[in-house]
């Protein structure tokens, strides 16, 4: 066999972002290029159920990889990929076989796959598998260095109290309020009304436990950047062009509060030398 599956080690870290980036060369994982928020995301969580790579014998080197995680109480999510070198050769089949064989073997009651709609043979491979498209998310990127200056934030920040909604930001608010993290948490469970779920379950709505909340926060890389409006000492609206995205509270949607934080985003993104501000849509 010209090849070895095997699972994975510590000395194969770093691999699966080669090999993304091999499949991937227009992201860029430099912070302020037009290309660097999808290139981030490229490889697994470093949390994972079970993991695999594949190692040309040959030539020593690693060309394959898959990794299963758990999103929440039995629903999978899996990442696979394979150089294009190497693809067309079955690696891809015996690593989802894999995949799924473990998903079962855990109680999975999902399993989800994502494919980038313009990878028409990634699509062919896991719809011949049984999966269906459940969910779509478009993502638009504005070009930050081809467009005029935003106003400035403080404009947006001067608006936004007009309407009675103070902004600060994720850094500020550890330092100020002890139960930050208590508000926030529920002001993201209140925003989740509404959004669609990629992979639904089965029983209902799974709310977001506390703990997998405050990793997200803690592995935010500009807390600074994550700005919160509150209304009244309430925490009413998010938003952050790093991670987590932006979101309202039911009771305060549509009244312009997402667009000015937004803007305001957007505003200190050009402050800070970015080129490009990606928006996903879900």
């Amino acid at each position: 066999m010209p090849y070895l599956i095997r699972s994975w080690a510590d000395g194969d870290a770093g691999s699966d972002r080669e090999i993304s980036r091999a499949i991937y060369p227009e992201y860029r994982e430099e912070p302020n290029h037009p290309a660097w928020f999808p290139a981030q995301q490229l490889g697994a969580p470093d949390e994972y159920s079970s993991r695999y790579v594949v190692v040309d014998n040959e030539m020593g080197q690693r060309v394959a990889y898959a990794t299963l995680w758990e999103l929440r109480s039995r629903r999978y999510r899996f990442d696979l990929a394979v150089h294009p070198e190497w693809q067309r050769q079955g690696l891809a089949t015996q690593l989802l076989s894999r995949v799924m064989s473990d998903a079962r073997t855990f109680g999975a009651t999902g399993l989800q796959a994502r494919v980038r709609d313009d990878k028409t043979a990634a699509i062919e491979f896991i719809q011949r598998r049984g999966f269906v498209e459940s969910h779509r998310m478009g993502a638009y990127r504005l070009d930050i260095s081809r467009v005029g200056a935003y106003d400035s934030q403080t404009t947006f920040l001067t608006r936004l109290r007009d309407f009675g909604i103070e902004v600060t930001n994720l850094a500020e608010l550890r330092e100020r309020d002890v139960h930050y993290l208590e508000r926030l948490h529920e002001l993201y469970s209140a925003a989740l009304d509404g959004w669609p779920d990629p992979d639904p379950d089965p029983a209902g709505p799974i709310p977001i436990p506390l703990e997998r909340f405050k990793g997200w926060l803690d592995e935010l890389r500009q807390p600074e950047a994550f700005f919160v409006g509150k209304h009244n000492q309430r925490y009413v609206a998010f938003t952050s062009f790093f991670d987590i995205g932006t979101g309202v509270h039911p009771e305060y949607r549509r009244k312009g509060i997402a667009t000015m934080l937004k803007a305001g985003s957007v505003a200190d993104a050009q402050r800070q030398g970015f080129r490009a501000f990606r928006f996903r849509l879900i």
